[in-house]
């Protein structure tokens, strides 16, 4: 017997819609830096591991203290998506009331994130955008930039994330995604799963030469799934500041309409209880609980990382989101190298690959894809992918092959 997506037990229920006052409230926002939660400020290395094991990476330079040393950075370093854990990049500021939906992120890194770094974060609506889709309607595109900079205060990253709000009522009235069936597996296709698991490639220390890649090669496909709520859950506490009790209840009564009220208890909760609950994301429009959507740019991103190795520098990725990934989906991110360049002079000259990526879902659905630039060493000149402020005593070949 099949579970079929319905509306939801609370159809009826009316929630705010987008006005011209809030709309304008939030246009008013643009260029102003934003209040943020700050959840932590310093890459500990519990923290770099607990992300890494989050988004399921089994990269030792993520993983292993030991082998970071030995690299030529260094030290354990955390994933480039890893920022996500000092800022989550929601930048949906006013429009309470209005469901937030990671619609993508654009990530550009300038540096390594080493363990032991401190983190700071400054963020900034960029734009507000009028958007008409198949989902709600009417909606809200708000795009804003996240600065994460160092304890000298030099920047480590820039994302520029994007969020779709869309009015919940709408969006379940429409139903697009009415008849939705929760994917049962066969078992042939779970030996699959299995199989891809046990043979993912993971570059490691072996150097990706820039002489050696070529436009048209096949990045090794990464599996993810099928998702549980344990792995979105795993995933939103290594990201963000969770209120409990009595700072919870302070927070719903000062923002009445940032919490979904339970049915069952008549007592408020998370909008996030929507990750784990198919009745909560139900209320606006989604058959099944789902992940955060940057779960899925972090997919990416190990994609990406599995394939470049510890010799090489993700320095930009941007990822779109079409789809949401639904509790029990698996997702097989792929990429091909798209370009190649060689930039600037030496000592700073540049050896760049670009790529780009695909996820898709066990029923042949694209879900997100994305471009993401790597910086890679050559063989015929001696370079490293050109980061920022390298300490005094750094050896760029430190256990490079030679």
């Amino acid at each position: 017997m099949s579970v079929t997506a319905t509306s939801g037990p609370q159809a009826a229920r009316r929630y705010p819609e987008i006005t011209g006052e809030e709309l304008a409230r939030a246009e008013s926002l643009v260029g102003v830096v934003l209040r943020r939660p700050v959840t932590r400020t310093i890459a500990s290395t519990d923290t770099l591991i607990g992300y890494a094991r989050a988004i399921g990476s089994r990269i030792p330079l993520y993983l292993d203290v030991a082998h970071g040393l030995r690299t030529y950075w260094g030290s354990l370093l955390g994933h480039p998506t890893s920022l996500y854990c000092f800022d989550d990049t929601v930048v949906a500021p006013a429009l309470p009331g209005i469901q937030s939906i990671y619609a993508g992120c654009h990530w550009r890194w300038e540096q390594p994130l080493r363990v032991g770094t401190p983190v700071s974060t400054t963020a900034v609506l960029e734009n507000v955008e009028r958007k008409t889709g198949s989902f709600a309607g009417d909606m809200v595109l708000q795009t804003g930039r996240v600065e994460y900079r160092d304890g000298d205060g030099r920047l480590l990253a820039t994302a520029r994330p994007r969020v779709l709000r869309t009015p919940r009522d709408a969006a379940r009235a429409r139903g697009k995604y009415l008849g939705t069936e929760m994917y049962r597996y066969s078992a042939a296709e779970l030996d699959g799963i299995i199989d891809a698991y046990q043979t993912e490639e993971s570059r490691g220390d072996r150097p990706l030469y820039w002489e050696e890649a070529q436009v048209g090669d096949p990045l090794p496909a990464l599996v993810k799934g099928p998702v549980t709520t344990e792995d979105m859950g795993m995933f939103v506490g290594a990201i963000r500041q969770t209120l409990f009790f009595g700072d919870f209840l302070d927070h719903w009564r000062r923002h009445p309409a940032d919490v979904y009220w339970s049915p069952d208890t008549r007592s408020p909760d998370w909008w996030d209880a929507s990750l784990l609950r198919d009745e909560v994301a139900q209320e606006f429009g989604f058959p099944f609980a789902h992940d955060t959507g940057s779960q899925r740019v972090a997919w990416i991103e190990n994609c990406v990382s599995n394939w470049a190795g510890d010799f090489s520098f993700l320095h930009d990725l941007d990822v779109t989101l079409h789809r949401p990934c639904f509790r029990g989906d698996t997702t097989w991110v792929r990429g091909e190298v798209t370009g190649k360049r060689r930039t600037g002079h030496p000592p700073r000259e540049r050896f760049e690959l670009t790529c780009s990526l695909t996820a898709v879902n066990q029923r042949g659905e694209t879900t997100a894809s994305g471009q993401a630039v790597v910086h890679v060493v050559s063989r015929e000149v001696d370079t490293i992918p050109p980061v920022l402020q390298l300490p005094d005593d750094y050896d760029p070949f430190r256990g490079l092959p030679r």
